[in-house]
């Protein structure tokens, strides 16, 4: 609904304005109807009460019109009080047909506008009392009965105010209540967007680790399965090496596809802390792949979830390409939380490798992997590998602070 259509709508000073008239004319026409100026009584006060409806419902849409509206209104309101002969009549009365003109002046026009006119208004009331009462009485009341009006077109203009002010209050909250619905409902769209997104990357990066990891182990189970399908018709003796060969190619897949299902289960880092997590991702690396770590944790604390888990894949990921590519079955983790900002290295005694030639961003050996996880949180991914020196995986400048868990 339009804020026009709105204020179009019946409200409650519309029922004052027109009970005001309904007073007046109630008061008035019993005096008229017998004499020879009923039908100028009468034309007047229903001229009024047409233009009052007509202004009130062309006024929102064109306030100018009410400037001559209120001119022609304020000579039919002197002309009924001052032209026509009072027939003992309650006369003044007629002036009471200026307080619903404050009302549309309130409601239609700006503030200082229409406090303009209701000024106007008071001062044709205070001046018609003064004359009537020395025209037909002789007499200077018409001061205290034109101050009584002055005052009611003060206070009728107040309730005005106020009522207009409630009005457009109350449709500013509508407009602010449905403006936070279409909000609400954008960021609803956002948010399933944003799961959208963290799901198409989560889907990435599995496929990225199948390939770097599982994907290549299932590939030399092919190579190795068929070689042993040859051997067996043209050299049956070393079919047997081939066969462990597979068996050990087989527990390696195994142990990465547990790896990596484990990678979907945050809960336990979440839940119990990285120091916890890294214990136990120790003892399940020996039982599944036999590898020996040494774990070493100085000034163990709890981080913020995302600088844990990160930290956590990048152990995870380290000890897969130790396992896969260093040729060695031990290897030593070092984490220091007791200081910032916080370190953390990966370091085997293998076959190494050149990391000019294999840089982190090429997704050789899962590098890229773990120079993912780590930029997010401000870190520094840095390899110190060379062949036959072995590899030395560092997490730099990770700065965090520490926080508190329930």
């Amino acid at each position: 609904m339009s804020l026009t259509s709105a204020r179009n709508r019946w409200t409650a000073i519309d029922t004052v304005a027109y009970l005001m008239i309904g007073s007046v004319a109630g008061r008035m026409l019993p005096y008229y109807l017998d004499t020879a100026h009923r039908w100028i009584v009468i034309g007047g006060l229903a001229l009024f009460l047409a233009l009052f409806t007509v202004a009130r419902q062309i006024s929102y849409r064109r306030p100018v019109v009410l400037y001559p509206y209120f001119i022609l209104q304020l000579i039919i309101i002197l002309l009924l009080g001052l032209v026509i002969p009072s027939y003992e009549g309650p006369q003044d009365y007629f002036a009471m047909l200026v307080l619903p003109l404050c009302v549309q002046a309130m409601w239609r026009l700006p503030q200082k506008t229409a406090t303009g006119w209701v000024t106007v208004f008071a001062f044709c009331v205070l001046a018609g009392m003064i004359i009537y009462y020395q025209k037909y009485e002789d007499s200077w009341e018409g001061i205290g009965y034109g101050m009584s009006y002055v005052a009611a077109c003060v206070l009728i203009s107040v309730f005005s105010t106020v009522t207009r002010r409630a009005q457009e209050a109350r449709e500013e909250s509508q407009a602010l209540n449905a403006e936070l619905q279409a909000a609400n409902r954008k960021l609803q769209e956002y948010a399933l967007q944003v799961e959208q997104l963290a799901a198409a990357e989560e889907r990435s990066r599995l496929a990225r680790d199948l390939h770097d990891s599982v994907s290549q182990t299932i590939f030399s189970l092919t190579l190795t399965a068929q070689a042993a399908r040859i051997l067996l018709d043209r050299d049956p003796g070393r079919v047997a090496g081939q066969l462990d060969h597979l068996q050990s190619l087989a527990k390696s897949a195994l142990g990465e596809m547990r790896s990596l299902i484990q990678q979907l289960r945050p809960d336990p880092l979440t839940l119990d802390g990285l120091a916890a997590c890294l214990r136990q991702h120790v003892r399940e690396r020996k039982e599944q792949d036999g590898l020996e770590v040494d774990l070493t944790i100085q000034g163990e604390r709890r981080l913020p979830a995302a600088v844990e888990e990160g930290l956590f894949r990048v152990v995870q990921e380290a000890l897969n390409n130790v396992v896969k590519h260093a040729g060695v079955n031990a290897a030593s983790v070092t984490l220091r939380l007791d200081q910032n900002p916080i370190e953390l290295c990966i370091e085997d005694r293998g076959k190494g490798f050149n990391p000019q030639g294999k840089s982190p961003d090429t997704g050789h050996l899962g590098l890229a992997g773990m120079a993912e996880r780590v930029r997010p949180l401000g870190a520094r991914l840095e390899i110190d590998s060379a062949p036959g020196s072995g590899t030395r995986v560092w997490v730099r400048d990770l700065m965090v602070e520490e926080i508190e868990h329930a």
